[in-house]
């Protein structure tokens, strides 16, 4: 075999191992997260969220319209496959570039040759099967395609390099500029090339000298913010007249400036005219800069696609952009509240707020008032004059933001992870794997991933081989490394705890490291080459078997089952399920992406429910939305005839004067008429028939703790005026995922009806998490099954929960956490079965429950064990109350032998002592004196074994173990004699439960039966 045939082999084998990889295990359908939005955004050529991805729709369009078949979701899909593949075999090309470099030329003799695409193989491959890479291979989300172009622009500075003093070599530089352009139509990783980029032209075409590195490093500053933010944000509003800045109170220093619109239009012109002027003097410097510059906005220039489609008013619309003022607005995130660099502790929220002060005191940043040109006065945030506790702020930025949110998914990548619930630890000695692993089911025996640092270890040696036989190169690289890695993570200033994991951020820092992998196992292979020349062939052979074990094969292995989304179909049955849980021309309240991206997906691709009209509460704080719900109609889903004023809802500045907005009142009562044929239709009460109408106390988000105040939001607004204006003409609906903090205190009134709870105008008298439930809707959904890949687009009430009892299939943290909710959903409606005395169909949906739901799979928590056995107890189920008591028992008993357990997720969630729920499991298990044990010692652990209640419930145990034995003459004897017992004692609490103890004998007694029986002569103690 010649040496270029095997180069040309170890590439083709690159691409085609992580082609086929991740052709296997990439989703079947849409998946979760802003997978169903882009999706949806691709297939219609739909506007997504800010800053928008309009290459990557272009792309992802491109594939649904060539493969012929498939699902649509599964086609786009196939942007990121492919785009992996090809990084793959980009990176096996770098690496060898790289080691060529150093080595001085291309290897000519055979052995050599292993030596190099070997190692560029083992490199390229580590990459492939890396934790993050993976994951992002095998959906449709925008960074794979994003890691594409870092490749691409890495790949050909190398090319450039080589090829720096040959005429011509320019076009490398050329084709760099413009698909740095492109990729800010995807994402803006790839302008962190920047760069290395100048370091490496620095370094190929000038010596080095101190003066002229900073020269060059200050020329990369100012052409990285010539694109970004001059070209990506400042430029399109200042065609629209806007100033690149803005003012403390959000205001831009300039609006409709004639003069700004005409330098952004001259800056265009200049460049061109500057083009011209320098290549017919022949002036090559001028020639390639402004050449540059022109195909850099040439590839931006993608973003005329979400100005046309924006203005075309498709379904997902998200925030308007149809004008370059709506455009900046876009590309600038002005949705999103901006995080400053200083402090590091800045979000306010209460769900962050109680995180900040472990990591040193903390205080809320100080406000201060300013006005805007109309005279509105604002409250901002006062940075400069906080009380800021740098130390603390330190603390926050090196242990959390550098090391939890950065170096930790490094260690994922190259050493191990010890699980996959969000925040899990990489593997090292201190790693708790079984409290990392507590109650994930079958999916435990996949974690711990240990690659024993075999990764990690290749990577460090390669990159000090590099740093010693390279050095300006390697510098180069490790600028790359650390600007996609770490820098960006410290950039975005990330608050604990975030939703989800982030390391899809990073790829682009782990592809480095992965190249220095292939240089660590070049740099083995070289020196084991040397030992013996004879030899050197099967010795560089074995070198490269034994690192091909070590870090891809291993990483492969361990990594294939947590990395196989074939048959996850989650996110698109949940949506579905959602969709069909509602009447006809419904309105569905949602709050975040996975109960509405997904749910998008299958209205706008799928074609399921159009008739639907989905509310997203996030986004329901915005004006243009609120503009959207009131005046468009997405696939002929009538629009909601809001009152509020179109002046309100379409201003371009949120903080305007007149734009719709919170404030700041107690809860109030708001009465809304409701014609007398519906509200028949959920109520006989002749009182409420009389005079129709639906009466409830209107809260928002809790202000000030015990004053009753609220902040009433946006979203809140928008509820009470959606009830207020559709008078129950058209059902309304809460999906069950939106929270209780977006109730806007209508939760009394909620009725279950599948995965949705429909508002009613009456009160359902719900009681704690037990919610009234419509008997037909629970039926016609949850108890009704639709099996296989058959779904309907039309109204048809029905269920599919593929594959959630399939061992084969893998769930993640996130596909897991639907589970709860579909439990709680059967759970709740076996319940309200069983308070109605329908025991019979109560077990029915407890066994469809778990046929449909492995509890192996995805088992219950302890708590929710014992509640199934107590349901199946009542419902009259024993042998299936034992079953689930028998679990339960088990559960609880390995806790209390594995105290390290105790601060899991699930004790804190359900507050329950695992002695009481093993006391609880036993006695439905008919052990009572164990029960009475566990209660014993569930008193002496908390210091209270001498409490009245708790001897009460073992008290009553006593009884319950003689009639439990059928001996209604000892259980009368132990009742007598608790009751002596209770009088003596002088507690008032014991002495309260006296007249039911007597009521309870009376029974007995009763029951005991005919004159003569021992137990007639029996008699309640002396008072």
């Amino acid at each position: 075999m010649n040496v270029k045939l095997l180069h040309r082999s170890f590439a083709f084998l690159t691409f085609i191992l992580a082609f086929c990889t991740y052709l296997l295990t990439v989703q079947d359908t849409v998946p979760f997260w802003d997978c169903g939005e882009f999706t949806a955004a691709a297939v219609q050529q739909q506007v997504p969220h800010p800053p928008g991805a309009p290459l990557f729709l272009m792309v992802g369009k491109t594939f649904d319209l060539l493969i012929p078949f498939g699902e649509s979701a599964w086609r786009v899909n196939l942007v990121s496959v492919c785009a992996s593949a090809v990084i793959a075999l980009l990176l096996y090309l770098i690496i060898v570039l790289v080691i060529d470099n150093f080595r001085g030329g291309r290897p000519r003799e055979f052995t050599e040759a292993l030596s190099v695409y070997g190692a560029g193989f083992v490199g390229a491959c580590s990459l492939t099967f890396s934790d993050t890479f993976w994951f992002n291979a095998v959906e449709s989300e925008v960074y794979a395609a994003s890691t594409l172009f870092v490749a691409l622009t890495v790949w050909l500075i190398l090319r450039w390099h080589q090829a720096a003093d040959e005429a011509g070599h320019e076009r490398y530089l050329l084709l760099i500029a413009y698909l740095l352009g492109l990729s800010i139509g995807v994402h803006l990783l790839a302008l962190l090339t920047i760069f290395p980029i100048a370091m490496i032209v620095y370094f190929r075409k000038y010596e080095f000298k101190p003066l002229t590195f900073i020269t060059m490093g200050a020329i990369a500053v100012a052409v990285f913010f010539v694109i970004y933010p001059g070209m990506v944000k400042w430029l399109p509003g200042m065609m629209d007249g806007h100033a690149p800045f803005k003012t403390e109170a959000n205001e831009w220093m300039a609006v409709d400036s004639s003069l700004l619109r005409l330098l952004a239009y001259s800056i265009l012109s200049a460049a061109l005219v500057l083009f011209i002027w320098a290549y017919r003097r022949r002036s090559g410097l001028l020639t390639l800069v402004s050449a540059c510059f022109i195909l850099t906005v040439l590839g931006y220039s993608t973003y005329g696609h979400i100005l046309l489609r924006a203005n075309a008013n498709p379904p997902m619309n998200e925030n308007n952009p149809g004008d370059l003022s709506g455009l900046a607005d876009y590309l600038g995130r002005e949705q999103y509240p901006q995080a400053p660099f200083w402090p590091r502790r800045h979000d306010t929220r209460k769900q962050i707020q109680r995180n900040f002060d472990a990591y040193g005191e903390w205080q809320p940043p100080a406000r201060k008032r300013v006005v805007r040109r109309d005279g509105m006065a604002l409250s901002v945030v006062d940075y400069e004059n906080s009380d800021i506790n740098t130390r603390a702020e330190l603390n926050y930025l090196l242990s959390y933001q550098a090391d939890h949110m950065y170096w930790r998914y490094f260690a994922w990548n190259f050493i191990g992870r010890v699980g996959d619930i969000q925040d899990s630890p990489w593997v090292h000695p201190g790693a708790d794997v079984d409290y990392w692993n507590y109650r994930v089911g079958l999916f435990a025996d996949y974690f711990p991933i240990n690659f024993f640092a075999l990764p990690f270890l290749l990577g460090l040696l390669g990159l000090f081989y590099h740093a010693r036989r390279d050095p300006k190169a390697a510098a180069s690289f490790f600028i790359l490394f650390i600007l996609a890695g770490i820098i960006v993570a410290l950039q975005q200033n990330q608050q604990n705890p975030q939703p989800r994991e982030r390391d899809y951020f990073y790829t682009g820092s782990f592809m480095i490291f992965a190249m220095w992998i292939g240089i660590g196992v070049y740099y083995l292979a070289e020196r084991a080459r040397s030992i013996n020349k004879r030899m050197a062939l099967p010795i560089v052979a074995c070198v490269l078997l034994v690192s091909f074990v070590a870090a891809p094969a291993s990483m492969a292995i361990q990594g294939w089952k947590v990395h196989d989304r074939s048959g996850n179909y989650m996110p698109f049955d949940y949506a579905y399920n959602i969709l069909q849980s509602v009447d006809e021309n419904a309105i569905v309240f949602t709050n975040g992406d996975n109960d509405t991206f997904p749910v998008w997906y299958m209205q706008d691709v799928a074609g399921v429910r159009r008739d639907v009209r989905i509310v997203n509460l996030s986004l329901g704080n915005t004006p243009w939305y609120v503009n959207q719900l009131k005046n468009s109609e997405p696939w002929g889903a009538a629009a909601i005839p809001l009152r509020f004023s179109d002046e309100s809802i379409q201003v371009d500045d949120p903080n305007a004067r007149e734009a719709l907005s919170y404030y700041i009142d107690k809860a109030r009562q708001v009465e809304v008429p409701v014609r007398r044929e519906i509200m028949a239709q959920y109520t006989d009460d002749p009182a409420l028939l009389q005079t129709p109408k639906m009466s409830w106390l209107f809260e928002g988000e809790e202000f000030n703790h015990g004053e009753g105040e609220y902040v009433f939001r946006v979203q809140d607004q928008l509820i009470r005026e959606i009830i207020e204006v559709i008078r129950f003409e058209r059902p309304v609906y809460f999906s069950l995922s939106v929270g209780p903090d977006a109730y806007a205190g209508l939760q009394d009134h909620f009725r279950m009806e599948g995965m949705a709870m429909r508002v009613c105008p009456v009160p359902q008298h719900n009681r704690g998490d037990l919610y009234a439930c419509s008997e037909e809707m629970m039926d016609r959904t949850i108890m009704n099954i639709v099996e296989g890949d058959e779904f309907f687009t039309e109204p048809h009430p029905g269920w599919k929960l593929r594959n959630l009892n399939n061992p084969d299939v893998y769930y993640d943290e996130s596909n897991r956490r639907p589970i709860p909710s579909y439990r709680n959903i059967y759970m709740n409606y076996a319940n309200w079965l069983i308070a109605r005395g329908k025991n019979d169909k109560a077990q029915q949906v407890l066994n469809t429950m778990n046929d449909y739901i492995s509890t192996e799979m995805f088992p219950m928590p302890f708590a929710v064990e014992l509640q199934t056995a107590d349901m199946y107890l009542r419902a009259g189920a024993t042998e299936r109350a034992r079953e689930f008591a028998e679990m339960a028992l088990k559960s609880s008993e390995h806790l209390l032998n594995n105290r390290d357990l105790w601060g899991t997720r699930e004790l804190y969630t359900y507050s329950y002592n695992p002695m009481q729920i093993a006391a609880e499991a036993v006695t439905i298990l008919g052990r009572y004196d164990e029960a009475m044990q566990y209660w014993r010692d569930y008193g002496a652990s908390i210091g209270r074994a001498d409490d009245p209640g708790l001897r009460a419930v073992i008290d009553q145990l006593r009884i319950e173990r003689h009639t439990a034995e059928g001996d209604v003459v000892a259980a009368i004897a132990e009742i007598q004699k608790i009751i002596t017992e209770y009088r003596a004692s002088g507690s008032a609490y014991l002495n309260g439960i006296i007249p039911q103890l007597e009521q309870h004998m009376r029974q007995l007694q009763f029951k005991a039966g005919a004159p003569g029986d021992s137990a007639a002569g029996l008699s309640l103690p002396d008072a």
